[in-house]
């Protein structure tokens, strides 16, 4: 007789399968995929508690739950990932977003509204578009240029802003940096690579082995990208222009240094966790 295996037992089962797997929100992350494979919202499994998975149903879940038990990011899995309020599309060509991306997202929001006259904004190295789009939902009086080198990395970005309706003020271009730009911005924002070369290796494995090592590595030191969008900002920004930039751990003092020699304010704002992380530098 074939073994019935409910939404109850399933997540059960698939919890313990977690926990032995070492993924760090097991139950969560059983709920994400199960939900995910069976097209509902995490609250109907309880609703749905005891109905019984097919033969399909159940297959198509096991190959989710061996993606995730090698440490692929439930992102990738699943193809989306929550930024602020949205659901910005993800997928192995572009980095996942993450809340401190978020943060810096709400010090630009935070900034517009009180400057309604910053109406241009430049998103460099703009990935999977989370921080374009998201400004472009929340700032309707502004209009934004996203680049990114990498092709893939743009059809992704357009499709996020197809998707929560926003393309009318999104710009999309595929460019080095802030070479494609051709006319002075207000603000310039980027999370660019930050991490030394040398660290890549010691990261996590669902980091260092799935999400693209380009959007990861900032060369030798970590600083070779922030190092050019510092020194070349200031020909792309109008009067009184900003830049904000996302960086890693004990880079503030460097990052301070390289940024004194260009812009009159200079201001490093850490993130949630008390950590410097952001750099906002006005002309």
């Amino acid at each position: 007789m074939t073994e019935t295996w409910t939404i109850t037992k399933l997540l059960d089962w698939t919890t313990d399968y977690f926990k032995k797997a070492q993924i760090e929100w097991p139950h969560l992350e059983a709920e994400i995929l199960l939900a995910h494979s069976l097209g509902l919202k995490r609250i109907e499994l309880y609703t749905q508690h005891e109905r019984a998975l097919s033969k399909e149903e159940l297959a198509n879940f096991k190959l989710l739950i061996k993606r995730r038990s090698l440490h692929e990011p439930i992102a990738y899995i699943t193809g989306y990932q929550p930024f602020m309020v949205l659901d910005i599309i993800v997928d192995q060509n572009v980095l996942i977003p993450r809340p401190e991306t978020e943060q810096m997202v709400e010090i630009v929001i935070e900034l517009v509204t009180r400057n309604p006259q910053l109406v241009t904004i430049a998103d460099i190295g703009t990935g999977s578009g989370c921080i374009a789009v998201t400004l472009a939902k929340y700032l309707p009086q502004v209009k934004v240029i996203a680049i990114d080198s990498a092709p893939q990395a743009i059809a992704v970005a357009q499709k996020n802003a197809d998707k929560h309706q926003v393309s009318n003020r999104c710009q999309f271009i595929i460019g080095n940096l802030l070479e494609p730009l051709t006319e002075k911005i207000d603000l310039i924002i980027s999370n660019p690579p930050y991490i030394p070369t040398a660290i890549i290796e010691t990261l996590e494995t669902n980091v260092k082995d799935f999400e693209p090592r380009q959007a990861l590595d900032g060369e030798r030191d970590g600083l070779d990208y922030i190092r050019r969008l510092i020194k070349e900002s200031p020909q792309h920004l109008k009067e009184n222009g900003q830049l904000i930039l996302e960086f890693g751990i004990d880079q503030a003092e460097e990052i301070k240094r390289l940024a004194q020699q260009s812009f009159r304010e200079i201001k490093i704002i850490r993130d949630a966790s008390g950590k410097a992380r952001f750099l906002l530098a006005q002309l």
